[in-house]
């Protein structure tokens, strides 16, 4: 249940590890893609969660030399993004415990400030020619092509 207190917001522990969990999870491709989507017509990431939801694929392909190379690699590179959630969970019970109230709220403003570096697929790619590479999966399916 969520109550105005002042400036700071109540919220139950179980809405805050939601919330850890899954604006995490949408914002690191799905939201990029919906915005980039509409207003350009092409996908787009999140600088900081399309990089830590998209590592297992990174390193899968860097592992078996290819993204799609083998079924394994293509499994690990799935289970990954499944996996990186029990982290977030884990540090969300973490905070809660450790946080006040408004201590908590400043981790969700925080959180949602992380969800606003987002990319279109083209600048993704412009980045990846001139040398800077991100682990995200939407650019190594670009790519592969």
């Amino acid at each position: 249940m969520r109550v105005m207190e002042g400036m700071v917001m109540k919220t139950s522990k179980a809405d805050f590890r939601l919330i850890f969990v899954a604006l995490p999870t949408t914002s690191a491709s799905i939201l990029a893609t919906l915005l980039f989507g509409l207003s350009l017509g092409q996908w787009g990431s999140n600088l900081i969660w399309g990089s830590y939801f998209e590592l297992g694929w990174c390193l899968s392909a860097f592992w078996s030399g290819g993204l799609f190379h083998d079924r394994f690699s293509m499994a690990v590179g799935v289970a990954w993004g499944w996996i990186a959630m029990i982290p977030l969970y884990a540090a969300s019970g973490w905070l809660w415990e450790q946080l006040s109230e408004r201590g908590r709220a400043w981790a969700i403003r925080m959180l949602l400030l992380s969800a606003l570096p987002m990319a279109p697929g083209q600048r993704l790619m412009d980045w990846e020619a001139a040398g800077i590479h991100l682990p995200d999966y939407t650019l190594h399916l670009a790519r592969s092509n």
